[in-house]
Order: structure tokens, then sequence, then C-alpha cells
């Protein structure tokens, strides 16, 4: 699988949908480490909606559409990253990430995720705002933050994905 970008991914009515789940919700701290042999620590805030019928069911309907082959869900969740706390490079423990940007966007304001394509090259993805980005999960990836503090949160919804 290539790593694959799909812009304008949902309506406007189902974006407002995903728009209005994260407000007054209550997000939890998670924390992550590198792949790469760092003892460092990263965190980030997650809103875990695997059990909401609307994410499981109707977007992932959507999402598989983009999909070459068949696969079940292991869990959907929002990431959220405030300036300054930058991702790690890691992978996932599953076959495919689809990652779903909801934040408003600016350019020059960073918060790339970046995908390790190769030993020695990388793909940048810019996480416009109702972008889908479909890689395969388990190669070497990083989410950035965005730069400054007068940005909004950079919030993405994480698909976890395994082939059946």
């Amino acid at each position: 699988m290539d790593v694959k970008v799909v812009d304008n991914f949902l309506d406007k009515i189902d974006f407002k949908k995903v728009k209005k789940r994260i407000l007054g919700s209550s997000w939890i701290l998670q924390h992550s480490c590198s792949d790469i042999g760092d003892k460092e620590q990263f965190d980030f805030l997650m809103l875990d909606v695997t059990n909401k019928k609307f994410y499981n069911k109707y977007l992932f309907n959507k999402v598989k559409k983009h999909l070459d082959g068949e696969y079940e869900l292991e869990r959907i969740y929002f990431n959220g990253q405030w300036s300054g706390r930058e991702g790690s490079f890691h992978s996932d423990n599953c076959d495919v990430t689809g990652l779903f940007y909801v934040s408003d966007y600016e350019y020059g304001w960073g918060g790339f995720t970046e995908i390790m394509t190769s030993v020695s090259q990388s793909t940048i993805i810019q996480p416009l705002q109702n972008r889908l980005l479909i890689f395969p999960g388990r190669i070497m990836h990083k989410g950035y933050s965005f730069s400054y503090q007068k940005c909004p949160m950079r919030i993405s919804l994480a698909f976890k994905l395994h082939t059946l």
C-alpha cells in the first residue's frame, strides 16, 4: 500500500458532526514513546470514539471506499497536539492507519505528518482541514504540532485498521 491523500473527504454536514464531537468532550492525556531507541515520552491528548456508531460504522464505511482490500477496525480516536508538543517517530501496531485532519489550518503553521517512505526519504503531508491520509501503519511516521502558541490545537481523527 502506498501513501494516499483524499482531500474534501467529508461533506459539510458530516464534517460539522465530527467537529461538534470534540467540543466539550473530556480528553485524556496519552503517553507515547519513540520506536528509535530513546526513552523520552511524548504527551498528547486523546479522545476515544471507537464505540460511537457514527464513527465505527458511518465514517469507517466512508474510509473503506478509499482502501484496497478488506479491513477491520481496531479503534478510532482523536489526537490532540498543542504547540510545542511534538510527536516522535514511531510505527503503529496495525496494517493501515488513516488520519483525518480536523483542525483549522493556515499555511506556515507546520503540523505536518512525516512518513518514512524509504530508509533515506520521507513524505511530508500538510494537515489540511477535511483531508484524509491513508498509509501503512507499520512504517515509521511522526505528527508535528503547529508551530506557534497562537495556533489552535492540531486535531486529527485516527483510524487503526487490520487486514482481513
